[in-house]
């Protein structure tokens, strides 16, 4: 009976491979896309999330037809008329009313 002598370096790299994906094998999760809402509901929510500085969720469109649908958490505010900005930690994403698909308080 013959025994294979495995490093203690190949049996770690194997347990984390096992565990853990690596970012070149994870793949992308497209958000899942809501519906529209009407624009003068969204126009309302904005209103009032910005004057009560509620935490909101909004999906926002791509600004060009290559980006893709982006999922927002954060606290709103109005830079000019129809242009807004949502603070998210380090991140901050500006868009004008026609990329705001949905918000939920």
């Amino acid at each position: 009976m013959q025994i294979q002598k495995r490093s203690l370096i190949n049996r770690g790299t194997a347990l984390w491979s096992s565990l853990f994906e690596t970012p070149q094998q994870a793949q992308p999760v497209a958000p899942r896309v809501l519906p529209v809402q009407p624009l003068f509901q969204r126009r309302q929510f904005l209103a009032r999330a910005i004057e009560e500085h509620r935490e909101v969720f909004v999906q926002l469109m791509p600004v060009h037809t290559d980006g893709q649908i982006t999922n927002v958490r954060g606290h709103l505010s109005q830079l000019r008329v129809g242009q807004y900005v949502i603070q998210t930690g380090n991140l901050s994403y500006f868009f004008e009313l026609p990329q705001l698909r949905y918000i939920a308080g």
